[in-house]
């Protein structure tokens, strides 16, 4: 993301509610298999194992908001300005939740089935929002007239690129024991024409939709499999 997660260890947790921090591990590290993720930290009895080998199901929680309001930027919009945002999030929000699901549905290896409630033999992945910023048209206009040049790349558009941050676990459905955590933030992807960002939060959606395939990866892999992630530039298809 570039928006909705660059580095999970065995499957990452995708969740972090409003009033908790779930990342537990050194600040920027992620010695973990889901290396499209920031920052990772995984129970030790989790390390190096394939989720399949301990879960048959995975149910993925309503994804959480609440802390975007203590954002400073977030606090000093106007009232219709601060509703229209929250809003949006709350759409956000539902859109990262689906498209975990959605990826989870059809990752081709699909080994945990997708649940709607947790209970014992469920992986429970949790996530919050925890950043948002919207990427503004005129900003991103005036980028792809003034433009700048990267060498071998032509002229690409960046200014006003928008921005979402999530921080997340993974729980035991039988005991509740967090068994992996992770944060990440993404922004949009540089592109020569980006048309995703002439809207405030399509970057977003896009960013989104690709992490959410790498987790159903991860959460679905063989011990020992390594998800990466994806260049910051993207050519656009006309």
């Amino acid at each position: 993301m570039n928006l909705l997660l660059r580095n999970l260890t065995a499957t990452v947790g995708l969740f972090t509610f409003a009033s908790c921090s779930t990342s537990s591990g050194p600040k920027g590290s992620n010695a973990s298999r889901a290396q499209f993720l920031d920052e990772v930290w995984v129970a030790p009895q989790m390390r190096g194992q394939a989720w399949p080998a301990h879960f048959n199901s995975v149910y993925f929680a309503p994804v959480a908001t609440g802390r975007l309001k203590a954002q400073g930027w977030w606090a000093a919009q106007g009232t219709k300005t601060r509703s229209q945002m929250d809003a949006d999030a709350h759409r956000l929000a539902r859109y990262t939740r689906n498209a975990l699901v959605t990826a989870a549905l059809n990752d081709p290896s699909r080994r945990l089935q997708v649940v709607g409630h947790p209970g014992p033999g469920t992986l429970i992945v949790e996530v919050a929002i925890t950043e948002l910023l919207p990427a503004k048209a005129f900003w991103n206009a005036a980028a792809s007239a003034a433009g700048f040049v990267v060498p071998g790349a032509g002229l690409l558009s960046a200014a006003g690129s928008g921005a979402i941050g999530f921080e997340g676990r993974l729980r035991d459905g039988g005991t509740g024991q967090t068994l992996a955590s992770f944060r990440d933030r993404e922004t949009d992807k540089m592109a020569f024409i980006n048309v995703d960002s002439y809207t405030w939060y399509a970057g977003s959606e896009a960013n989104i939709d690709e992490l959410s395939k790498k987790a159903a990866q991860v959460l679905n892999a063989p011990a020992g499999a390594v998800v990466s992630g994806a260049a910051p530039i993207k050519l656009m298809a006309f």
